[in-house]
């Protein structure tokens, strides 16, 4: 039989009273330990024992309460606060957190990739874009488009070209099926960016040869790509 709404909510209540117990003595504590702190940062991550715990119980149920928690937190006492005096080190244990609550949600990853990475330090950015790798890694099936836009950030608003290529070239280098073509090709515009020419007219070339390409706007981008360094380089 169905439970109706009213024994849902008070079946969870125990459960919303620990975690919120938790997160004001968290908070308590770290604001005691400052003398004035004008923002309120991220409190420490859940320790592994308290995730055992959390895990225990209705493990989406804390998902769902603690997600708009954390993407709200950059709002206090009713004003925005700038996420470059947030405490990027915690908010990545966080993200960590959630993920390993619900390892198939994207959302996390996200977070990071289209929220937290808007921010103008450079190091709070790196923090977040190695945190997309490191979720990458674990599933590169379902977090390579989180990867691609990471390539791209590092791309265009780090001018930082190896960081940005050493994440195109994994995903080039994926053995799935599932990295579309245009993910996969992020590598060699970036190497052109980088002046490496041959390296990209070798890769290009051995795509085609190797005549493992079926998709035909995919050859006809190689061929033209091809075809536009033939004729710069002379």
């Amino acid at each position: 039989m169905t439970k109706s709404f009213h024994q849902i909510r008070s079946s969870h209540l125990p459960l919303i009273l620990l975690i919120a117990v938790w997160l004001c003595v968290v908070i308590w504590r770290d604001s005691s330990m400052a003398q004035k702190v004008a923002v309120e940062n991220f409190p420490e991550p859940p320790s592994v024992t308290t995730q055992v715990i959390m895990q225990a119980s209705d493990v989406a149920f804390v998902y769902r309460f603690l997600l708009p928690w954390l993407q709200q937190f950059d709002v206090q006492s009713g004003q925005y606060v700038a996420y470059r005096n947030l405490d990027y080190t915690r908010l990545t244990g966080w993200l960590n957190s959630l993920q390993k609550m619900a390892p198939e949600s994207q959302y996390p990853t996200l977070m990071a990739t289209r929220i937290y990475t808007k921010v103008g330090d450079e190091q709070r950015i790196r923090q977040m874009l190695d945190f997309i790798y490191q979720q990458y890694q674990l599933n590169p099936e379902k977090k390579w488009r989180w990867l691609a836009e990471a390539a791209v950030i590092a791309r265009h608003r780090l001018k930082d070209l190896p960081l940005a290529l050493s994440y195109a070239q994994k995903l080039a280098n994926e053995p799935s099926n599932v990295i579309p073509y245009w993910a996969r090709d992020m590598q060699l515009t970036i190497l052109e960016d980088m002046g490496e020419f041959e390296q990209v007219k070798l890769l290009v070339g051995g795509l085609l040869a190797n005549k493992a390409i079926t998709d035909d706007n995919e050859i006809r981008f190689l061929n033209l790509l091809l075809e536009r360094l033939q004729k710069n380089n002379n």
